[in-house]
């Protein structure tokens, strides 16, 4: 294992070594590193200057911070020894080290953590899979054999639609997921909570490994304990390495997945979608009830419309159901996941004139200012003449205030551009009805 004298110095000031002593001074925190990194930086000075300089504590002149003193940067910078030998063990059993400098580091946790992103992440395996879109699928340790069957079909349904699956790697759902994308040559992310060492060299990662289809890391020492605020921080970063994530099962209003999909739903990282539940006091009926989305009936999942769907508002109890790719009432068998009716729009819940109210129910189009003979696409038309009269919509605008998913919207604005009823604008990408058409709606 090469480490430059940059990451030297972030895991001195970042990581544990060995079995730590009750008065040792703390490795910062992801927090306390992000607000004396930022110092640094605004400062030109590099992380690794402090370890070349006869004193560190002369590089921070002018650095006040109550909990961040130059006395404890000194004393965590001076266990150069205890890294050496801790290194060599990381690297006896293959793993590496990733700090925030680094190029690969994950993106997403970046945009989405700013500086509480960790600093440094252990990992072993193929990292690259660190930057490729995942699912994340979390749920109970203590999940039902039901649950555990079901997240096994999951985990191989999302790696045969070419997504990597992220969770945490611990007994129950997490592994379930993880094995169920990996017995169909999927890829899978796990984060680690503990143990990572042991985890790198465990059988049931080998073949995953060995076929770069599996990365696990872990912002935690690699040797770490199970430690339930490690567990319960890491979720996170689980939520923040996906596009997507998906409740199996959860406690209400306990446990570590109650929280960590509870903090999802607040800071709005990616869209939730949970497994019905039978029972409306369950974890998951609650989850919906907060602002999650409830996947549709049948035996697995549709991701890529999943994620067309996107977010919905916070505490709606709204849920919709996915179309599939022949459009609604069509013939076949559905995709597994999918139920064999897929109506194309799902209800804006802040308008009852909306155009997803509409095509759920072309009775509600209101007579008079539209002919009650009139194609859904002229209505289309004409809710679009609306919300752009004085400004132009991006395609996000649009689905927002309109009500419908992705697919409908970009062929009706195909349609249109083709028509010549809508102009287009770039840079950004946004939309307006053409003035001509504007004035034969009357608007």
């Amino acid at each position: 294992m090469n480490i430059g004298t940059q990451s030297q110095a972030v895991l001195l000031l970042t990581a544990w070594f060995g079995k730590r002593e009750k008065d040792d001074p703390k490795p910062l925190s992801p927090t306390e590193w992000g607000r004396f990194a930022q110092w640094l930086k605004d400062k030109g000075t590099a992380p690794d200057a402090l370890l070349s300089a006869a004193d560190p504590v002369e590089c921070l002149n002018g650095w006040t911070d109550r909990s961040v003193t130059p006395e404890r940067v000194r004393y965590l910078l001076g266990r150069s020894g205890a890294l050496g030998l801790a290194v060599e063990k990381w690297q006896r059993a293959g793993l590496w080290v990733m700090t925030r400098s680094d190029a690969d580091y994950p993106a997403r946790l970046k945009q989405r953590l700013k500086f509480e992103a960790p600093p440094v992440l252990f990992g072993c395996g193929n990292r690259q899979l660190l930057s490729q879109d995942g699912i994340a699928v979390v749920g109970s340790r203590d999940a039902s054999d039901a649950d555990l069957a079901y997240t096994a079909r999951l985990g191989g349904e999302i790696a045969m639609q070419g997504y990597s699956v992220v969770s945490g790697g611990a007994r129950g759902v997490d592994e379930s997921a993880m094995q169920g994308a990996l017995d169909q040559e999927g890829t899978v992310i796990g984060v680690m909570a503990d143990r990572l060492l042991r985890a790198a060299t465990s059988a049931k990662y080998r073949k995953g490994l060995m076929a770069n289809n599996v990365v696990l890391v872990s912002p935690f020492n690699p040797e770490a304990g199970f430690d339930a605020g490690n567990a319960m921080a890491r979720n996170k970063y689980i939520y923040c390495l996906s596009v997507l994530a998906i409740v199996v099962a959860a406690s209400n209003n306990k446990g570590g997945t109650w929280a960590g999909a509870v903090e999802n739903l607040s800071k709005g990282w990616v869209p939730l979608w949970v497994r019905p539940h039978m029972d409306s006091r369950s974890g998951n009926a609650a989850l919906v009830e907060r602002g999650a989305r409830s996947l549709p009936d049948g035996n697995g999942v549709n991701i890529r419309r999943l994620i067309d769907e996107g977010p919905i508002h916070q505490g709606s109890s709204a849920s919709a159901e996915l179309f599939g790719p022949t459009g609604p009432g069509a013939s076949g068998q559905p995709r597994i996941g999918e139920s064999t009716t897929h109506p194309d729009y799902a209800a804006d819940p802040r308008t009852s004139s909306s155009l997803a109210t509409a095509v759920a129910s072309p009775s509600t189009v209101p007579s008079g200012s539209l002919s009650d003979s009139a194609s859904l696409y002229d209505f289309f038309l004409r809710k679009l003449a609306e919300e752009t009269a004085k400004t132009p919509r991006t395609p996000a605008d649009l689905r927002e205030r309109l009500g419908i998913n992705k697919t409908q919207l970009n062929e009706w604005l195909k349609r249109a551009l083709e028509e010549g009823k809508v102009r287009k604008l770039n840079r950004p990408v946004r939309y307006q009805v053409a003035e001509a058409i504007q004035r034969s709606l009357n608007l």
